[in-house]
């Protein structure tokens, strides 16, 4: 056994020279971009719904009823920013370049 690990470790260094950079990166961080988006959907959808509601109080339900729906276009934006997050987030690992 221990000889089969010489054996590995000399094949290694052997090959070392001929290596001309080894970097070990992480995975992109776009986990963090999508989840920063999804909280400035949420905080368009919030603003945008409580424009409804004050629409709506003076009296202007058309504006108010798009007011609504664009509330729900953000939070639905939202949602699909916070799966991308977790997406993204799933793929974290480390690639080995070799060369270059």
């Amino acid at each position: 056994m221990r000889i089969g690990y010489a054996m590995a470790v000399a094949a290694f260094l052997a090959a070392a020279p001929a290596m001309a950079q080894v970097s070990i990166t992480t995975g992109n961080d776009d986990s963090a971009r999508h989840e920063y988006n999804a909280q400035q959907d949420r905080a368009a959808g919030h603003a945008n719904m409580q424009a409804a509601h004050q629409e709506a109080a003076m009296g202007n339900y058309g504006n108010a009823e798009r007011d609504r729906e664009a509330a729900h276009e953000d939070w639905h934006a939202a949602h699909h920013q916070d799966h991308a997050a977790d997406r993204d987030a799933d793929r974290g690992g480390v690639t080995v370049r070799l060369g270059q």
